[in-house]
């Protein structure tokens, strides 16, 4: 499934694969990588969050992590 995000005068596409729990960051032909990530038990209040390695954070959904990325561009340009 493909998304597109616009925020801060850039593009995201947003590629997710049909088992949901992989993801693709394209923003201006980089790429990033992104997993699914549980923090915690299930039965603590189990929390799923979108883990991406080059960008040091953990975001509630990809879309969150295009705008974290696009945000703090400097760094991973």
């Amino acid at each position: 499934m493909a998304k597109q995000l616009d925020y801060m005068g850039k593009t995201a596409k947003i590629d997710i694969d049909k088992s949901g729990d992989k993801a693709t960051i394209t923003i201006d032909g980089k790429k990033f990588d992104i997993h699914v990530h549980s923090v915690g038990k299930p039965e603590d209040n189990f929390i799923k969050l979108w883990m991406c390695h080059d960008a040091y954070t953990m975001t509630e959904t990809p879309e969150k992590m295009a705008k974290h990325i696009i945000r703090y561009w400097h760094q991973f340009a």
